[in-house]
């Protein structure tokens, strides 16, 4: 099954995190829906779960903070 997240960073930090995202191999697919806001989304395998939240939450090491929303 899968699971649908929207959230909005930092946009500076859009690049960095689709890079880090894309280093795990099919953990998600990765969309930025806004660039000016820094508003994106993953969609994922609901088995990915726990990974998806530490890496989101992992981020804030580097500044980019994810505020989850749920529709833009």
């Amino acid at each position: 099954m899968e699971k649908t997240k929207k959230y909005i960073i930092n946009r500076e930090g859009i690049g960095f995190f689709k890079s880090i995202l894309e280093s795990y191999e099919d953990i998600g697919i990765f969309s930025v829906l806004d660039g000016d806001k820094g508003i994106i989304e993953i969609i994922y395998p609901s088995d990915f779960e726990k990974e998806i939240k530490f890496i989101t939450e992992d981020m804030s090491n580097y500044g980019i903070i994810f505020q989850e929303v749920a529709d833009v």
